[in-house]
Parts: C-alpha cells; structure tokens; sequence
C-alpha cells in the first residue's frame, strides 16, 4: 500500500468517524455552501432528522428558510442576514415549524468556515430545541407579574395597617405642671404589635398603658387596634389598673385567633398624692428612677397575660408605689431585652438596670433616646428586630 494510499484511507477514517461523532449528538447540525446560489444546505447530522422531521432527501440542496412559519419573527431572521453577510457568528431564538407543522422553539448557532483568503464557504448551524426551556420561562415570567401583584396587595395592606397603628397612638401627651410624659416609638419594617397610650382621666389622674400584641403584619395590627379599642372605653371609667385589665381581658377572650395574647401594663398616677397604682400582666416589669439615690425600682405584680384566658379563670393584681420629686417611671416592649451582639451574647437585666443607674439623672425624653442608642450601640445594628417602643414620665418639682 503507498504512502499516499494509507493517507488517505486514514483521512477517509477520520472523515467517518467524524460523522458518526456528529450523528449522536443531541442537536441537529447543518452546513450550508455560501459559494453556491441560495446558500443551501450539502450536510445534516442525524440530529436535525430526529429534531425536525426532515430526512437528509427532503432538505439536502436547499434553503434553510424552509423551517420558517407564519408566526416566525422576522427580527431574529434579519440578525442572521447580517451575520451571514458580514461573516460573522451568531446565536438567535426564534420560532420553527417541524415536518409534521409542530412548532417549536429553536436556538440557532451559526459559525463561518472561511478559505485561506478569508473568505466565507461555509456556515455550520446547531440547533437546539429550547421549546421547554422557553415555556419553563413563560410561566416563570407569569408567576413573577402574579407575585408582584400579590406584593403590591400585601404593600397596601402593610400600609393600611400602619395607618391603624399610627391611628391608635397618642400624637400629642397631656401637659401640667407636676409631670412631663415622653414616648418614642421605632417600627420595624413589618407591622408589629407595640402600642401605648397616656390618658387624662381628669382630677389630676393620668393612665399609662404600653402593650404588645403577638405576631406581625396585618392580623397583629387588626389586633392592636381591636385591643386598644377596648381597653380606652373602660380605661376612661375606671380608677382600678386591675379592673380595667380584668375587663379588657374578658372582652377579649374568646375573639382572638387561637395562639394569639397580649402583655400589658398599665399605671395610673395620682399627682395629688404622687401615687402610682399599676397592673402587670404578661409585660416586662417597669421601674422607677430614683436619681437622687441613684436606685432602680422595679415594678411587678405578676398577672397573666390579657387574651388568653378567661376572667372567671384569672386575676389581675394590683400593686401600688409612692413616687417622689424627681422621680422617672419607665415602661418598654421587649425589643430592649431580646438583644444580642456581634458575640452572641444577650443582653442581661443587670447591664440594663446599670445603664439606667448611670442615666438617671437625664429628662425623661432624653433617658428614652439614650436607651435607645444603647440598645443599637449594644447589637451593632442601626435598627432592632421588632418594633422599640418606651413611654414614661417624670415626677417635675
């Protein structure tokens, strides 16, 4: 056998297994001629066959353009033009039309083969059928406009929500000689369930209420409203922090959702005598500032907490303390005490109440913000996890 014989025997084994490498893949392969009239087609792999419909003797010496149908864009065929004619590769997606007329999605890739002068031959083509992959992205697409009207909705009702929220709480607190109140009041982004509220009740008696309902969003802010609701119509013809907590709480059981309580504590104030009843139901406890002695007293009475159990069940204590000149009674939501920092340590009552000790001496407004900052330089954070809400009032000379 000569040298030139062997060469090309190796070259015809080549040129075969070549084609057989082409034949089993996924995708149809094409070469079209561009040295002849209409560019057609001299090569498909057994891949376009499989993809088409279209055997070699239907489509061998012809135009491509035979897969184009009535509703096949013409902008992805003019991107094709414009390759071929400046030879140049392109990718495009657009839609075909098999043997039988089933349509189906096609991602064409075509390359140019170009001469030793740089001349455009050839142009090889792959085909992909991304028919699923297209439907996968037309129901991703729909459920996307679903769930951005769905987040719409849900950003109305956020809204209406702290529009209740902000409806129940006090915009302005009463003013008298003998005490200055002060209140802040940081939500979260998502509606939580903190309220408060100061009531004048006449005769030189004020009520302080600060509560927290259960959960987040919507229901806690139909809750907080439908709590402080009830709690202002008996609060207004009541003396007793004990009864109108026992009330507030009967008129409550039994019309929440399963689950769902509220902690509360609630203080009147007699600046006549400079007494201060109060009622501790489920709530943190509060405290009274003593500057002068630099003393922290804490509030308890230790009661249940307010919507989950029947009054008939339950009872609400009530606990009594005599304030001085120069007194500061304090009372927050837990946002303060569920604070951890960058080394996961939780913040213990002791760190608090020592901070409190040292900030005594403060105007109740400013003692408010400076627990907050605490709070924040403590997490590291700029925001806290849940709303931060403190209300209290100073006893004035």
């Amino acid at each position: 056998m000569t040298k030139s014989s062997e060469e090309k025997s190796l070259f015809q084994e080549f040129e075969n297994l070549l084609i057989k490498a082409t034949n089993t893949a996924n995708e149809g392969i094409t070469i079209s001629a561009m040295d002849q009239p209409d560019r057609p087609l001299i090569f498909i792999n057994d891949g376009f066959e499989r993809l088409t419909g279209y055997s070699k003797e239907d489509v061998v010496g012809k135009n491509c353009r035979f897969l184009q149908g009535e509703e096949t864009d013409q902008a992805p065929i003019e991107q094709l033009r414009r390759a071929i004619r400046s030879g140049e590769q392109t990718t495009v997606e657009l839609l075909n039309y098999k043997k039988d007329g089933t349509p189906f999605w096609n991602r064409l890739s075509i390359t140019p083969l170009k001469d030793q002068n740089g001349m455009t031959t050839h142009y090889v083509g792959v085909q992909s059928d991304i028919t699923e992959l297209r439907e996968t992205q037309r129901k991703l697409k729909a459920a996307n406009e679903e769930l951005e009207l769905f987040q719409k909705k849900i950003n109305f009702e956020l809204d209406e929500a702290r529009r209740v929220q902000n409806f129940i709480l006090p915009t302005t607190h009463p003013t008298t000689s003998k005490i200055q109140f002060a209140s802040l009041f940081e939500p979260v982004d998502q509606i939580g369930g903190d309220f408060f509220d100061i009531i004048d009740l006449g005769d030189g008696r004020y009520g302080v209420l600060i509560a927290d309902v259960t959960g987040h969003g919507v229901p806690a802010a139909l809750l907080t409203f439908m709590t402080s609701f009830a709690f202002k119509n008996i609060a207004i013809q009541s003396t007793s922090t004990a009864h109108v907590v026992s009330v507030t709480n009967e008129k409550l059981y039994n019309k929440m959702p399963r689950g769902s309580f509220i902690t509360m504590f609630y203080a009147i104030y007699d600046a006549n005598d400079k007494t201060l009843n109060f009622t501790q139901a489920g709530h943190p406890e509060g405290f009274v500032l003593r500057p002068a002695i630099k003393e922290v007293i804490s509030l308890k009475s230790e009661s249940p907490l307010v919507g989950a159990f029947s009054s008939k069940s339950v009872n609400y204590s009530e606990a009594k303390i005599q304030l001085q000149v120069g007194d500061k009674f304090l009372l927050y939501t837990d946002a303060i005490l569920e604070l951890w920092n960058r080394d996961e340590v939780m913040l213990n009552r002791e760190e608090f109440i020592s901070f409190l000790v040292d900030n005594a001496h403060l105007p109740i407004a400013e003692l408010l913000e400076s627990v907050k900052q605490f709070g924040l330089q403590y997490s590291g954070k700029e925001t806290f996890n849940d709303d931060f809400t403190m209300v209290g009032f100073e006893v004035l000379k």
